[in-house]
């Protein structure tokens, strides 16, 4: 578990270079590091969950079932961001997602309450929770937006230049989950962006 720490502590400074190293001790002491399997669950929809998860390696994607039985993700956390079941965070209600990992993932486990509880003493701390918020809703707001005026292969565009880490991590039904299409629509796409690279190589 030392290995995990010490690559927890690097990627914290990384992603966080303000960070004191007191800050990150005090982040970590809070915190779970934990070793996430493929699919396995971290919250369960109905579930009141307070945990938040700081991804270090891996992904996380948040989902829920709709009228017709379909699953339809909501987000995908790459690594080195947070996340959270945002009703449990803000409301104190349960939740109707659930959060699972994309194959091997490590992430720190936090309640969030806690987190803002060191912040009341330490401004560095507060600009880690006021980053994590900033970024959750510019990600949102960019995918609301891809979603009403985007054609799909606009859409894919957008993600593959906005979150390249996306295609290296989650598998393509997820993707096209994400993007609102389906897998074999997102397929089509991928290789005529293929094929038209080749033909402009020649």
């Amino acid at each position: 578990m030392a290995d995990y720490t010490d690559r927890a502590n690097q990627i914290l400074k990384s992603t966080y270079p303000f960070l004191t190293n007191d800050d990150i001790k005090a982040l970590l002491a809070i915190s779970e590091i934990r070793v996430c399997h493929n699919k396995e669950v971290l919250i369960r929809s109905g579930q009141n969950n307070q945990n938040s998860f700081f991804i270090l390696k891996g992904m996380i994607r948040g989902y829920y079932i709709n009228k017709k039985g379909e699953e339809k993700n909501i987000f995908l956390r790459p690594e080195h961001t947070i996340s959270g079941a945002p009703e449990c965070l803000f409301h104190n209600k349960p939740t109707k997602y659930t959060f699972e990992s994309i194959l091997e993932t490590e992430i720190l486990v936090f309640k969030f309450n806690e987190l803002k509880m060191l912040g009341q003493s330490n401004p560095n701390l507060i600009q880690v929770n006021f980053e994590a918020l900033q970024e959750n809703i510019l990600t949102l707001i960019s995918r609301v937006e891809s979603l009403i005026d985007l054609t799909p292969e606009e859409r894919y565009e957008a993600l593959l230049e906005q979150s390249p880490q996306f295609f290296q991590t989650a598998f393509n039904k997820h993707i096209a989950n994400y993007l609102g299409i389906t897998a074999v629509s997102l397929s089509r796409i991928i290789k005529r962006r293929s094929n038209a690279k080749v033909m402009s190589s020649k």
